[in-house]
């Protein structure tokens, strides 16, 4: 059964999808933590009804049993996804239920939307930035972690003396890497640079870890504009897929008994 509402609820905000036969059908949207106001609105906007279904997962545990409470305060019914262990997909890493839940709704997604017997591979630009592959059998392979922009651009303020902290309106233009001629602006180049260079570097080995066929590329998360949608070597298709966990978890209340 498909659920009217899936959430994904990250450290720095909270994404909805509202499910027709796909997120992308109903729409996303992006809200803000421990604002009931923002979430009553937003129920308002779409017109749920109060005994809509909720399926919901996140990284980031007193903010899901905030928000469980809020659903359950509405009159909704829910299902909280907790453990990767129990999500539709298999393994091979040392500790499936130490893996980040978001991680793993990706791959359900990724596994999904990839031509069948094609390895995928998933990008997730957050408050962290992961790189996952899920191999031709559609087994989740593990991954890459490594901070994020935000994360990045705050620990060089944070542990400088005098590095201003960076914030970012829209990337640089693609292919520009002449040296920088201020501080704020070097800081970007060095921190998009980073990204770039950390994921598809990682990417390009993962395209061939396992098979010979060419792998999809999957790009999410709040600060996936950073990046840009490049083909590399052994990679078949990119694409951007604002909503790609939330199908994640789509995919996984469906698969429920």
């Amino acid at each position: 059964m498909t659920p009217d509402v899936v959430v994904d609820i990250g450290n720095s905000r909270i994404k909805w999808g509202r499910c027709l036969r796909t997120v992308e059908d109903g729409g996303m949207v992006s809200l803000p933590l421990n604002d009931l106001n923002a979430w009553d609105d937003q129920l308002e906007a779409w017109q749920i009804e109060r005994s809509a279904w909720w399926a919901i997962g996140g990284v980031n545990p007193p903010q899901v049993e905030m928000f469980a409470r809020w659903v359950k305060s509405h009159g909704g019914k829910l299902v909280v996804f907790k453990k990767p262990s129990l999500l539709p997909i298999q393994f091979n890493v040392d500790e499936p239920d130490a893996v980040g839940i978001d991680r793993v709704f990706g791959a359900i997604a990724a596994k999904s939307m990839a031509p069948a017997g094609t390895p995928a591979i998933t990008v997730d630009v957050g408050t962290a930035v992961t790189v996952n592959l899920i191999d031709a059998e559609g087994v989740f392979q593990g991954g890459m972690i490594f901070p994020g922009p935000r994360l990045m651009a705050k620990s060089l303020h944070d542990f400088t003396a005098k590095l201003p902290l960076v914030e970012w309106t829209d990337p640089l233009p693609l292919g520009d890497l002449r040296p920088a001629k201020n501080t704020a602006a070097a800081i970007r180049l060095g921190i998009e640079s980073a990204l770039g260079a950390g994921v598809y570097s990682t990417a390009a080995i993962f395209a061939t870890e396992n098979t010979a066929i060419p792998a999809w590329l999957f790009i999410t998360g709040g600060a996936h504009r950073l990046l840009p949608a490049e083909n590399q070597p052994g990679i078949a298709c990119v694409q951007i897929v604002e909503s790609l966990n939330l199908e994640g978890i789509r995919i996984a209340a469906e698969s429920l008994p």
